[in-house]
């Protein structure tokens, strides 16, 4: 295990109405200024009724609301832009996002970006860490990214998606209610269930040794989210199946699962560089594409690890030959993704005619990625052809 120091900052707050205290739990932190920037997507959280919910809870709570909507999948840099001025113009004091990963990366991006003196796509492109930004806090409205936990944050702009990272955009109160899952889509259930996955399985697929704490709590998560997944894929409205899957997806990316570890992020770099193609690519099936093929190109450079994740994760109880338990544990994942009604193959997402050779060259125009197995142009372009 590698040296690691740890914080989470997050308070969260979980459970049945506990959306409607969120101007009650957001006062403490604005002792003057008490102008909140609400952030949020679509129509839905108005056709809900959740948007005028918080609003009323913020303004019984003498807070002054701006609200910014229109947050999109894959947020960009100019909608992000157009938060940052409406935000100073108001002299905004709290970023408050009410939506899924997407609406609450947008919010970080607003919030870092309110009081840099350049642009904040340098945070992005050029590398540049925020010294500062306003608080976040958050309405969750789809378990997934794990955004409302983490430090990271994902924006698109002129045709790149990148990511940047810092402690002082981890939100500092999350509100998760199960509840607000119950109409959520099955396309966006399957990709939000995956998602998680994703980023419990970057992280677990490493090459440190001396972690197997970390991995067995690991384990435990996938497993209960592939059990879980499958419960509100069939009943959307089942309160304890989402208790566990709203959980374990803020859980998954909030740093706990890679303590120690030198982690990998291959495949959210290749899928990133799919999706911003493609802007209608859902993140979290696009990485149902390219995971497995991954890992059909990886997993030799440590073959134990995936026979644990085979047998431990995925239930594999083969014994003797280890290519033939890895890749029946792979095909049961890949089996699982079909089970949620998740695409498998470049094809099946309707990405076939992705220019790979192109991604392949830009995702590693930096050098090669991941750390399992650096990966360079030509491996990348490899995997993305295993998974045609």
């Amino acid at each position: 295990m590698k040296n690691f120091e740890y914080f989470n900052a997050t308070r969260l707050v979980f459970g049945r109405g506990e959306e409607n205290r969120i101007g009650e739990l957001i006062l403490p932190k604005l002792v003057e200024n008490k102008t909140v920037l609400v952030v949020y997507g679509g129509g839905s959280v108005k056709r809900s009724g959740l948007l005028d919910r918080v609003i009323t809870s913020l303004e019984k709570n003498n807070l002054k609301v701006v609200e910014f909507g229109g947050a999109q999948a894959n947020p960009t840099m100019e909608h992000v832009r157009l938060g940052i001025q409406l935000a100073r113009e108001e002299n905004v004091a709290l970023v408050l996002a009410v939506g899924g990963g997407s609406v609450i990366d947008t919010a970080k991006a607003i919030a870092m970006g309110v009081p840099y003196e350049g642009d904040a796509w340098d945070f992005f492109a050029c590398g540049v860490m925020p010294k500062t930004a306003l608080p976040v806090a958050c309405v969750l409205t789809l378990p997934a990214a794990g955004s409302e936990q983490s430090i990271r944050v994902v924006i698109s702009h002129q045709g790149r998606k990148l990511g940047a990272g810092c402690g002082v955009v981890r939100p500092y109160l999350s509100v998760i209610n199960p509840e607000l899952f119950f109409t959520l889509p099955e396309k966006q259930i399957r990709a939000g269930v995956i998602d998680m996955m994703s980023h419990i399985m970057e992280r677990y697929f490493t090459q440190t040794e001396g972690v197997d704490f970390v991995s067995g709590q690991a384990e435990a998560a996938l497993r209960s989210i592939m059990k879980n997944g499958l419960l509100v894929k069939e009943n959307p409205q089942d309160y304890d199946a989402w208790s566990q899957i709203g959980l374990a997806g803020s859980f998954a990316h909030n740093g706990f699962y890679g303590l120690g570890h030198v982690e990998d992020w291959a495949c959210h770099a290749m899928e990133h560089e799919l999706s911003a193609w493609d802007e209608s690519i859902t993140h979290g099936e696009g990485l149902a594409v390219v995971t497995p093929s991954w890992m059909k190109h990886v997993w030799k450079e440590n073959p134990a690890r995936f026979v644990r994740f085979a047998k431990e994760v995925m239930g594999v109880d083969l014994e003797g030959d280890t290519e033939a338990i890895v890749l029946e544990g792979i095909r049961r994942l890949e089996q699982f993704f079909i089970n949620m009604g998740a695409p498998i193959t470049l094809q099946q997402l309707k990405a076939e005619k992705a220019p790979v050779a192109m991604l392949a060259e830009r995702v590693t125009a930096k050098g090669p990625i991941g750390n399992f197995k650096k990966l360079y142009a030509s491996d990348v372009l490899q995997i993305y052809q295993l998974a045609l």
